[in-house]
């Protein structure tokens, strides 16, 4: 039987992304999803607008009563209508517009809107880590995987081992694309309803929920950078740790001296990775850690796909 599911373990494992060194392969899937935001972000634009409009137009009225109620002679406390009121509405009103248009539009100057700015700052952290990475620990795994050769059916052992391997491997690289394509898609849907939360800029009410909304924006934007810095502390040591295991030599004696070593560095790296939206809500707040539920259900496959192997 395990036999039987080797080649589909195989299979697996060939279906990841494959790494390029001269290619960020993430970067690429983040720029077309940039992209699809960029074509379809003003979807909410209009809506937004009209309820600017609708707001705006309350909060004035709510300035005008407040000036004539407060100058009433049965009111207790006396609060006449300071020129500060109106300069502070047409200053947050202006501080919206300026939102709503720029929200998808570049910037001047700039190649982004509003709704890609902390995403452009995320991926300037990136960078600054070391871009290269991901990209050197995908090549990692995948020489790995690839030098493994597939036992024959009268080592029962080796079949067990070579399955192990290659399901190990398989789950680092699912883990690793789960976590950083998350915080992209998250902070790709919660980017288009910002032109519905700006307007409650307006408002003492609702302004909360607007600076909550930027709170998430930027919890998602920085999943992508806290996971490129456990990549960055982890790719050295694990490339450390599998060229002095094996010195290029991936056969599988190699690999039943040393599979529960390399097991327990495995699992250690898939635990820390499904941590990473955990400790961005921790670092930046927000709500990065509705997409460790993702890693969970992840998580949980990968136990029941071991357990059936």
């Amino acid at each position: 039987m395990i036999h039987a599911i080797t080649p589909y373990v195989s299979v697996l494992a060939q279906a990841l992304p494959a790494p390029n060194p001269t290619l960020d392969w993430l970067y690429q899937f983040s720029a077309n999803l940039s992209n699809l935001t960029t074509q379809n972000g003003g979807a909410l634009t209009q809506l937004g607008m009209a309820e600017l409009s609708f707001v705006s137009l309350m909060v004035l009225v709510g300035i005008v009563i407040n000036m004539n109620v407060s100058t009433m002679a049965l009111t207790l406390h006396r609060q006449p209508m300071h020129i500060g009121d109106l300069v502070q509405f047409l200053l947050r009103l202006i501080f919206c517009l300026l939102l709503e248009n720029y929200w998808n539009n570049p910037l001047p100057g700039a190649s982004f809107g509003f709704s890609h700015m902390f995403s452009f700052f995320a991926q300037q952290i990136v960078q600054a880590l070391d871009n290269n990475s991901l990209s050197t620990l995908q090549n990692l795994i995948a020489t790995a995987g690839q030098n493994t050769a597939m036992p024959t059916l009268i080592a029962p052992m080796k079949i067990v081992c070579y399955v192990l391997v290659q399901i190990d491997l398989a789950v680092i690289s699912a883990i690793i694309f789960l976590v950083t394509a998350s915080g992209y898609i998250f902070y790709g849907v919660t980017a288009l309803f910002g032109p519905v939360f700006i307007p409650l800029y307006m408002t003492k009410t609702f302004r909360g929920k607007f600076l909550h909304f930027v709170d998430v924006l930027l919890s998602f934007a920085m999943i992508r950078a806290v996971a490129t810095a456990f990549i960055f502390v982890w790719s050295g040591f694990l490339n450390g740790f599998i060229q002095q295991t094996f010195n290029n030599d991936y056969s599988l004696e190699k690999w039943l001296a040393n599979l529960i070593p390399v097991s327990a560095v495995m699992l250690a790296f898939d635990l820390n990775m499904l941590f990473v939206p955990a400790i961005t809500q921790t670092i930046f707040g927000g709500g990065a850690g509705l997409a460790s539920k993702a890693e969970e259900q992840f998580s949980r496959l990968a136990i029941l796909a071991g357990r059936g192997a």
